[in-house]
């Protein structure tokens, strides 16, 4: 379907790609009736300033988790590498102390990547 650049810039401020999505659209109703219900909101969005669209909005959120995982503080970052605590208890129950002292060498190696 060939849409307007208002039209468009409608349905990308609420779709990743609104012009895939008005060109799976079974019919052309269906993208004008979505194109005038959200009109008001991106009209409002666009006046506030500093506008974003759906998959620009998506993008920033992404990068702002990955730097709110890649900077947290240290005890976050040893709970995260630390092995299951099930291996532990799977190497007690079938007596088998290798598997134990390979638990107690992986958490002393979290320990020593991530000092206090």
């Amino acid at each position: 379907m060939i849409l307007s650049q208002r039209q468009l810039d409608i349905l990308d401020h609420i779709l990743v790609n609104g012009q895939a999505w008005a060109d799976n659209a079974i019919k052309e109703e269906h993208v004008i009736a979505k194109v005038a219900k959200y009109e008001s909101a991106y009209d409002e969005a666009v006046a506030k300033g500093n506008y974003l669209n759906r998959k620009q909005r998506d993008d920033a959120d992404a990068v702002a988790e990955q730097e709110q995982y890649d900077n947290a503080s240290y005890d976050i970052k040893r709970i995260r590498e630390y092995p299951p605590a099930t291996d532990y208890l799977d190497g007690i129950v079938k007596g088998d102390q290798a598997q134990i002292d390979k638990y107690i060498a992986d958490c002393l190696a979290v320990k020593q990547r991530f000092p206090k």
